[in-house]
């Protein structure tokens, strides 16, 4: 981990040397109000946050027929720019415009670029974008990150595509997934932050206070507990599916429309794999081989090896975070469904797919306050399985606590947090008295398959 506190080194040495450049810019775009959070950890072990949990959560009827948890976690993109224009959605309300550069309002736009920049997207950013729940801070803090984030690519050159949206005609398979199965329009990151505090909370329900930021150096280690300590535990298999490649986004969250110069393997630590950094992990060999490349997934859905409880992360090129293509992102997380639907282990699997943070686009809705850390803003979120209900649209309150809800309750694993122990687990979104649905694959192509889906069920 030395890499990552040198990188911090040279990266905290770059903006002081900008600040004045940075307020400069800023000054042109006007300001987004005050910007107010807890003091973020600055230390290299983060320990254990207080605990609400402990107890083992009640199984609801029917949730017994799924064996297989898969999350799909891709990268940077908010629900609006994604789907808000989706018909019975909250998106994005008629009329709505912001400031931006020079005073110039913008208002959501169709982008058909499948290359965008979007906005930076820590901490700070998130502040400033809510604004108090006013929501117009995105043009601001894309503007502002002008000075740190220079348009060294096409994608990178205009900073108000934060305000564009896509819609069928660039990601038509997500909009099949949505019309076939289940879309969750109020599903939030569940920290105000980038991916490393969003990919903690998936596994821990917390990050032990660390929020990211250039002057917090990343830790080192961490000694809370997290989800797969717990299957282990209780005898619930359990992988981490990391496609080699590289990384998908920098350890500086202020960084927009540019890609890491690191690589990514399964037992490396990164933002979007943070498990190394638990020496319960670590230090287990029968838990260390369950971090598996990518590749693994396919052989094992092939051979109705999946295991009970996975997580599928991309590699930097399929990731759709900024600048990456979105149609090479969908191209790929079709293919890993279209894996997933004919494994023999089918009628037994739920599917859950979401962004890790909002990537700095526009998004319309306040987020809930539920502790010091978030919630955060709104992310894409679907279900696929042969028992989601069909064109469904859950409107409820969900994070990525309520993925841990629902392992918890399905295998008898004691809650980590009172996020979790409170959160919602999405069995609305099931009908576990129909037979299972036959699977419908998507084509997994750049192109994908016509919007709405010619079989309807």
């Amino acid at each position: 981990m030395l890499y990552r506190t040198l990188r911090h080194c040279h990266t905290v040495a770059f903006v002081l040397a900008s600040a004045v450049a940075v307020a400069c810019a800023i000054s042109l775009v006007g300001c987004a109000g005050p910007v107010s959070s807890p003091q973020p950890h600055s230390v290299t072990t983060v320990d254990v946050q207080a605990s609400g949990g402990g107890s083992i959560p009640e199984r609801p009827a029917g949730l017994e027929k799924i064996d297989h948890f898969i999350f799909i976690v891709q990268e940077n993109r908010s629900f609006d720019h994604y789907f808000g224009t989706y018909p019975g959605a909250d998106g994005i309300p008629a009329g709505v415009s912001l400031p931006g550069f020079l005073g110039k309002r913008v208002a959501p736009y169709h982008d058909t670029s499948l290359t965008n920049r979007g906005g930076p997207h820590g901490w700070s950013s998130a502040i400033a974008d809510i604004d108090g729940g006013r929501m117009d801070g995105f043009l601001h803090e894309s503007w502002g990150s002008l000075v740190l984030s220079p348009p060294i690519n096409r994608a990178a050159r205009n900073p108000d595509d934060v305000m564009g949206y896509h819609d069928y005609r660039e990601i038509p398979n997500y909009w099949d997934y949505a019309n076939l199965y289940v879309l969750q329009d109020h599903m939030y990151e569940s920290v105000a932050s980038y991916s490393l505090p969003s990919h903690l909370y998936m596994l821990a329900g917390q990050s032990g206070g660390y929020l990211g930021g250039a002057l917090v150096p990343v830790p080192r280690s961490y000694s809370f507990p997290e989800i797969t300590q717990l299957l282990h535990n209780t005898g619930i298999d359990w992988k981490y599916y990391v496609r080699e490649g590289r990384e998908a986004d920098t350890d500086n969250d202020a960084l927009v429309g540019m890609s890491s110069n690191e690589t990514q393997a399964p037992k490396v630590y990164t933002n979007k794999n943070p498990l190394p950094a638990f020496p319960v992990v670590r230090n287990d060999p029968e838990q260390w081989n369950r971090l598996v490349p990518t590749e693994q997934f396919y052989a094992d859905a092939k051979a109705g090896k999946l295991p009970q409880v996975s997580w599928v992360i991309p590699s930097d090129d399929v990731s759709e975070h900024p600048p990456s293509d979105i149609a090479d992102g969908m191209a790929y997380v079709t293919g890993v469904v279209n894996a997933a639907m004919q494994s023999p282990e089918w009628d037994h699997t739920a599917i859950f797919i979401a962004w890790d943070d909002w990537g700095g686009f526009y998004d319309h809705v306040m987020p809930p306050k539920v502790d010091a850390y978030g919630l955060g803003l709104r992310v894409p979120g679907l279900i696929v399985s042969p028992y989601a209900k069909h064109g469904y649209i859950d409107h409820r309150e969900t994070s990525f606590e309520s993925w841990l809800k629902l392992v918890e309750e399905r295998f008898g694993v004691a809650s980590l947090t009172a996020r979790d122990t409170q959160a919602y687990d999405m069995i609305d979104s099931f009908d576990f008295s129909q037979p299972p649905r036959r699977p419908v694959l998507l084509q997994a192509t750049r192109q994908g398959s016509p919007y709405p889906p010619a079989v309807s069920r």
